[in-house]
This record gives C-alpha cells, sequence and structure tokens, in this order.
C-alpha cells in the first residue's frame, strides 16, 4: 500500500475503463416497443461526485472502452470527463494520445481496469488500479485493488484515495460542510472512436 500512495501522489489524470468499473459489468437488454433491441447500464451516483471531486482538485477524467454506448457518453459528457475513447480493444494509442495532448508522463496517470484488454495500460500508468472482481492476471498488474466491486464506487474508492494521498480532499470536504463547495466548469467532451485513426 506504501507504494500505491507514494504513486498516487504523483497522479494528474484519472482514466478508466467502464464496463466493470464504472458499472458492475454485466449486460442487460430488453427489446423496445418497435422491436429495437435497447441496452441498460446502472452508473453509481458517488462514482459521480468522484468527478466532481477530480475538476476541483485539477485532476483530468478520461474514459477508455472497448465499447460504444450512447449512455455511456451522455454519462461521460454529463459529469464533466474530458476525454472518451470509445472502441478500443487496443487502448495504449488513446494513452498516448492524452499524455501528448495534456503534456503528461505516464508515471502521472491512473488507469482502472478490470480485463485482460486493460492490461497493457495497467503495466504503463503510475498507478494501475482494479477491483475485487477482476480477473486474478489483472490484479497481478494492479499497485491498488478496491475494497468495493464495480459498479458500487469503486471508481469513488480510488479517487478518494488519490486525492487523500494528495492532501486535497480534507480541504474539499470541510468547503462542502461550509455549504461553500464551488463547482468548477465542465469540460467539453473530446469523444474519439476507433475508427477515426488511433491504433
Amino acid at each position: 500500500m506504501q507504494n500505491a500512495l507514494e504513486r498516487a501522489q504523483r497522479i494528474k489524470a484519472v482514466l478508466t475503463d467502464v464496463d466493470g468499473i464504472l458499472t458492475d459489468g454485466k449486460v442487460n437488454f430488453f427489446v423496445a416497443p418497435d422491436g429495437k433491441i435497447e441496452e441498460i447500464k446502472s452508473f453509481h451516483t458517488q462514482d459521480g461526485i468522484a468527478v466532481m471531486l477530480c475538476r476541483s482538485a485539477g485532476i483530468i477524467c478520461g474514459i477508455i472502452t472497448g465499447r460504444r454506448h450512447p449512455t455511456t457518453v451522455e454519462r461521460a459528457r454529463n459529469l464533466g470527463f474530458k476525454y472518451m475513447y470509445q472502441g478500443f480493444l487496443t487502448k495504449i494509442g488513446p494513452l498516448e494520445d492524452i499524455l501528448e495532448k495534456e503534456g503528461l508522463q505516464p508515471e502521472e496517470v491512473c488507469y482502472i481496469g478490470d480485463d485482460i484488454t486493460d492490461m497493457p495500460l495497467l503495466n504503463e500508468v503510475g498507478l494501475a488500479a482494479t477491483v475485487p472482481n477482476a480477473l486474478d492476471c489483472v490484479k497481478d498488474c494492479a499497485h491498488y485493488i478496491t475494497k468495493r466491486v464495480g459498479g458500487d464506487g469503486a471508481f469513488r474508492e480510488i479517487i478518494d484515495f488519490i486525492l487523500q494521498a494528495q492532501g486535497k480532499l480534507a480541504p474539499i470536504l470541510e468547503q462542502v460542510k461550509a455549504s461553500a463547495w464551488t463547482q468548477s466548469k465542465k469540460p467539453e467532451l473530446e469523444i474519439v472512436t476507433s475508427q477515426e485513426g488511433l491504433k
């Protein structure tokens, strides 16, 4: 844990997978009245507050996911994520793109994932995090494994850990207690899909 704490102190951007991290990993389908098959995703509200906390602390938030779904895009836009890379089973390209755009080094990034497609990023970044219901081979890549499972506030747990390590959480909580917490402006969500040229 000491190693993870030291790594967390350097983090300037948090990137995450969606299914299994921001959701419980289950995909629910239903047939709409017009006969089309629709998909439902459930997100945890505490994870939403985590993105607000990051904005207050000057930490960038982004999503890199292998799937494409309008619900995920809307959730990312509503919460104030800065980056949304969708349709990327190979995720190194999006990481390199964000590093270049933000002028960051890999050790300044936290990535959160739970499946084998996340392993290259987990091995590349400064703070690799996963959830207890991740595959064992993914856990072997992680510096931090949450107590909470994916879709049940695991993202929030990681954000709180990072902000505590940087000494930024307590001042924000004091602002909240005093009803003086002001929100930073949401960034314009940049959406990139795999068909747009990144590898």
